[in-house]
């Protein structure tokens, strides 16, 4: 059955070649589609997790774009006054707090972006994941502590003394070079606050706090708190956890859309099976009939003809998954352009579960569509075929 199923499908490549695409385009999708919920799902709890924070504040300004100028860094429009920070310490809620001067600048000779980030010793009860590859973890006055990824494309060494990238007359010693995180942490110079503040000519300012709270069920009331304190009109005060729900959400009516895109799609795809197997069944009326005439029973036919039906959506499922996989990175780039925050991590990643699931779906559909022309084939009479032959 198996071979001759194969014979049957080359006898008409072309029909049966577009109604495979057809497979293929709805099922890339679908993959395409579960591939990035997944991905974009866990490279948000990722950020959350890596940032170490529970609330985030920042200047006046929208928080979605403080969000991830702090996560992956950037030159901030606009500034907080370090006295802010005892105010946001002196909650009673508030387990932590670790101010950052982030600045980015660019780099005539690497022709990219640099991001330096002033810190204290606090930033290392957020950063529990920073090891030392070399050297110290936390920079002292006068001294720096890079990211893997920077101090390899710079070639820097521990007690190396260095001009610092995209910053004219400004040099500081290697202190320490940070072990990998997988994170933005990797490509950025981290400088004690000091030396940040006088580097960049504002005294007295930071970016953003990164707060850590106590209880983190408490957040809500500790926010309310923070948002009614002196400081409270000079400053954004953002929960992240809130924050990710939130972007999740915005990006729920673009994920439904294109759910009902690929329902349709693969409705349009299952009915394209259908009319090719019913087409088949139209030119083979003869041979079917002359099958039944010489004792092939109808089981057997309507078995030859969904197990047609589930080769071609069998092929079109596996080529369409394949492609969605080998084209992920395009329309990875091209989506990051669109979304209104994209976390690090990538969000079309491998997602075998998922491949393989599509992959099975492909069978599935194509005995469902093959099902009704495979019985209008079994209910031919054998006279009809004799007839034709005559």
């Amino acid at each position: 059955m198996m071979r001759l199923a194969l014979l049957n499908i080359l006898r008409r490549k072309l029909r049966n070649g577009i109604t495979a695409l057809g497979i293929a385009v709805a099922m890339g999708m679908l993959y395409t589609l579960l591939a990035f919920d997944r991905g974009y799902q866990q490279g948000l709890t990722t950020e959350l997790d890596r940032l170490g924070a529970h609330v985030l504040v920042v200047p006046k300004g929208c928080p979605y774009d403080a969000a991830s100028i702090a996560l992956h860094g950037a030159s901030w429009p606009c500034y907080l006054k370090d006295a802010y920070l005892k105010e946001v310490a002196a909650n009673d809620g508030v387990a932590t707090t670790a101010p950052i001067l982030m600045n980015a600048t660019w780099d005539e000779k690497s022709a990219s972006q640099v991001v330096y980030c002033g810190i204290t010793a606090e930033i290392l009860k957020l950063r529990r994941q920073w090891k030392p590859a070399e050297g110290a973890v936390l920079p002292t006055t006068g001294m720096l502590v890079a990211g893997s990824s920077i101090a390899k494309s710079n070639g820097w060494k521990v007690g190396q003394t260095v001009s610092l990238p995209g910053i004219d007359k400004q040099i500081l010693k290697v202190g320490g070079i940070l072990a990998p995180t997988a994170s933005p942490d990797d490509s950025f110079i981290h400088i004690q606050m000091s030396d940040a503040q006088r580097i960049f000519k504002r005294p007295n300012a930071l970016t953003h706090i990164l707060v850590q709270l106590k209880d983190p069920n408490k957040v809500d009331d500790v926010v309310s708190d923070l948002r009614g304190c002196d400081a409270g009109l000079e400053m954004t005060v953002v929960p992240l956890a809130h924050l990710f729900t939130t972007i999740r959400g915005l990006i729920q009516a673009t994920r439904v859309l294109l759910g009902c895109i690929t329902i349709t799609a693969m409705l349009a795809a299952a009915a394209g099976v259908a009319n090719t197997i019913l087409m088949a069944v139209a030119e083979r009326t003869r041979e079917i009939g002359i099958m039944r005439a010489i004792g092939t029973s109808k089981a057997s036919v309507v078995g030859q003809l969904v197990l047609e039906a589930i080769l071609l959506c069998t092929s079109g499922a596996v080529i369409g998954v394949i492609t969605a996989m080998l084209t992920g990175p395009l329309a990875e780039a091209r989506l990051r352009t669109i979304l209104p925050y994209a976390p690090t991590d990538p969000l079309l990643a491998a997602q075998p579960e998922i491949a393989l699931a599509c992959c099975l779906l492909g069978p599935v559909i194509g005995a469902i569509a093959g099902m009704l022309p495979a019985l209008r084939a079994a209910a031919l009479q054998p006279s009809i075929a004799l007839k034709e032959v005559m």
